[in-house]
């Protein structure tokens, strides 16, 4: 009976330390493309250069979670001309930093017939789609393709043919048109007809777990894994997290990034490095 379990604390341990090697490999470990990024955010614009440019941007999913961040981001440094919200209904924001908010209210079914809210803007941000966590939708494989591809997809083309030069789209970690699981399988398809739509740039966004602190969080499911992956997020936060504020402040700033590539593919490390605060 000792011998039982003494093998068997000796597994749980090689295991633990197989994990911890894992995770050290994930964090610590570089490439070319995190060079790349760590470059790119050393020669960004400053907010004030930005603002000289007078751009405009249009964001689609600005309710979601991570587009309210992103709107905060935008609002608060003011760098856009005019911010134009394309969604299913007006939001009221109260408050001076708001002014540059422009809303327009659409029917997603028939965007066709909004074609002119995407019209004339620089920058456009995507961030329109269900939590892979949010089972009510991802197991309802129709619906799911309906938001999170149709609606995007069909977004990314008005923007494409109204004149926005830029597109910075929010995908996910392990996204691709040839992965089994239906939720990257869609997102990876999305990123495959994005990029054949020819923007001048189209900044794609894989983060991992994205770590939103919601007070009213009812989904077991996902409370457990927040709470599972919060050691992790600590000695390893680069490996398998992202703060969605630091995802936010990173969809922000690639837009004051230099362009060295038409179709650039932001992984968890380099969110993290792109989303450092400016």
């Amino acid at each position: 009976m000792v011998t039982v379990k003494v093998g068997v604390t000796g597994v749980i341990s090689v295991v633990v330390i197989l994990i911890g090697v894992f995770l050290a490999w994930l964090e610590y470990g570089t490439t070319g493309e995190e060079e790349y990024w760590r470059m790119a955010t050393a020669a960004a614009q400053t907010d004030e250069e930005f603002i000289s440019t007078n751009q405009s941007a249009f964001m689609v999913g600005a309710t979601g979670e991570t587009g309210k961040h992103i709107l905060e981001e935008l609002t608060n440094r003011k760098l856009f001309q005019t911010v134009t919200l394309i969604g299913r209904r007006e939001v009221k924001y109260d408050g001076e930093k708001y002014q540059s908010i422009v809303q327009k209210v659409v029917d997603f079914d028939n965007l066709d017939d909004h074609a002119d809210a995407f019209k004339d803007h620089d920058v456009g941000f995507i961030c329109l789609g269900a939590r892979a966590g949010n089972t009510g939708v991802t197991s309802n494989l129709p619906a799911l393709r309906k938001v999170d591809h149709d609606y995007v997809v069909k977004s990314a083309e008005l923007a494409k043919a109204g004149g926005c030069r830029h597109l910075v789209l929010l995908s996910a970690m392990k996204a691709s048109k040839d992965a089994s699981h239906p939720y990257s399988k869609i997102k990876g398809e999305v990123e495959e007809e994005a990029k054949a739509l020819g923007f001048d740039r189209l900044s794609i966004f894989q983060p991992a777990v994205i770590m939103v602190d919601r007070k009213d969080e009812t989904r077991v499911g996902e409370w457990f894994l927040k709470k599972a992956l919060a050691p992790v997020a600590f000695f390893f936060p680069t490996a398998l997290t992202v703060p969605i504020a630091t995802l936010a402040r990173a969809m922000v700033n690639v837009a004051l990034t230099p362009k060295d590539k038409d179709v650039e593919v932001l992984d968890n490390k380099a969110i993290h490095r792109m989303g450092g605060k400016k």
